[in-house]
């Protein structure tokens, strides 16, 4: 299976009492090429620009954890909800636009 590395960073932009040198950076490896997947949620109509990367980062990084932690009681409980979520945005169809 192809694996694709990423490294995500996250630095804050003028947050009063925040310091500006406080960066979170982290690598990690998905199976899909996040890109595509970046470009098929903006096709389909259903968010913003500014939303869809926060929307695909943040369930390709979820779905990742639940997956390396399936023993997880905690984790366990939002599986079924996740897969639930997952078929409906993979089988559904895009938003009417126009």
């Amino acid at each position: 299976m192809k694996k694709y590395r990423y490294r995500l960073t996250l630095e804050p932009l003028e947050v009063p009492g925040v310091p500006a040198s406080r960066v979170l950076s982290f690598e990690f490896d998905n199976h899909d090429d996040i890109f595509v997947i970046l470009e098929r949620v903006s096709q389909r109509g259903d968010f913003s620009a500014e939303e869809i990367p926060q929307l695909v980062l943040g369930l390709k990084l979820l779905g990742k954890t639940l997956m390396e932690n399936k023993e997880n009681a905690l984790l366990a409980s939002l599986k079924p909800h996740f897969n639930a979520f997952m078929r409906e945005l993979k089988n559904s169809n895009p938003k009417e636009t126009g």
